[in-house]
Formats: C-alpha cells, sequence, structure tokens
C-alpha cells in the first residue's frame, strides 16, 4: 500500500459485471487549450501530401476503441474520453507526454456512469520515437491500453 501511494498511483477500479456488449466511442473533450495535432497541421503536409489534420483525441478515441475492441464483449454504453493534460515534453522531440485524463463507460439510456477510471497528471515515456506524431501516437496507446486494462485482458 505505501508503494502505491508513494508513486501516485492506485490500482484502478475493477469493472461492473454487467457491462454492455456494445460500446460507442465518443469524441474526446479536450479540456487542454490546444488543438493538439499530431498529423496533417505543417504547410507541407497540408498543401503539398493534401493530409488530413489527425489530433491527439483523434487518436485516443481510435486507440480506445481498437483497444475495447480488442479487449471486451461490451454492449450498449458510451466510452467518454475527458481529455484534460496532454503536453509533450520536449515540446519538439519528446521523450515523454504528460497526461491526464478520464475515461467512463455511460449508459446512455440513464446517463449513469458505469465504470470510470482516471489517468492522474504523470508522464508518459516515448522514448525512441523519432517525431512528435509518433510520441503522441505511442502515448495514446499505452494510456488507452493502460486505463482501459481493467476491462479484461485481450482476447
Amino acid at each position: 500500500m505505501v508503494v502505491l501511494m508513494a508513486g501516485g498511483c492506485a490500482p484502478p477500479p475493477a469493472p461492473p459485471h454487467n457491462l454492455p456488449r456494445t460500446v460507442a466511442v465518443l469524441p474526446p473533450h479536450n479540456e487542454t487549450g490546444g488543438p493538439l495535432p499530431v498529423a496533417g497541421s505543417s504547410l507541407l503536409e497540408r498543401y503539398a501530401f493534401d493530409t488530413r489534420p489527425v489530433t491527439v483525441p483523434d487518436v485516443l478515441a481510435s486507440e480506445a476503441a481498437a483497444d475495447i475492441a480488442k479487449r471486451a464483449h461490451l454492449d450498449g454504453a458510451a466510452l467518454f474520453i475527458d481529455l484534460r493534460r496532454w503536453n509533450p515534453d520536449p515540446p519538439t522531440e519528446p521523450r515523454v507526454v504528460i497526461v491526464d485524463l478520464v475515461v467512463s463507460l455511460i449508459d446512455p439510456s440513464s446517463a449513469r456512469t458505469l465504470w470510470t477510471n482516471h489517468w492522474s497528471t504523470r508522464p508518459v515515456r516515448t522514448l525512441g520515437e523519432a517525431t512528435l506524431g509518433a510520441s503522441d501516437i505511442s502515448a495514446a496507446r499505452a494510456v488507452m491500453g493502460a486505463v482501459l486494462a481493467p476491462l479484461g485482458p485481450e482476447h
């Protein structure tokens, strides 16, 4: 118990046994104040390569949907991601991304929260990633995997 408190981490909450079998992943709620581009924001990407803009919330939603599809057999719930902080450090070639977010499974018929898990503000290592976009994707994959892990093992 002392180790968990010292590290600032508590064990993730277990999901209820009666989770639905289908989950709609809602667009993340971005509270960071910035657009958080991953790709498609530079002049070269926009005009020379016609790259569609992709943001950190887009990547988080995509990773969450993929992770849920692998892990759980759910039905009839909505996954809400509340993105509170996303700061690459250093901003140009990040070795870590400081992340704070909360994920919740919501019953759309009653608006009742079925399950929630919080990734409290802490760094996610992205060593070995050469670009900011790759670091964002790596951090999103790691965070979504960790916060959704209590839903069950990957299949």
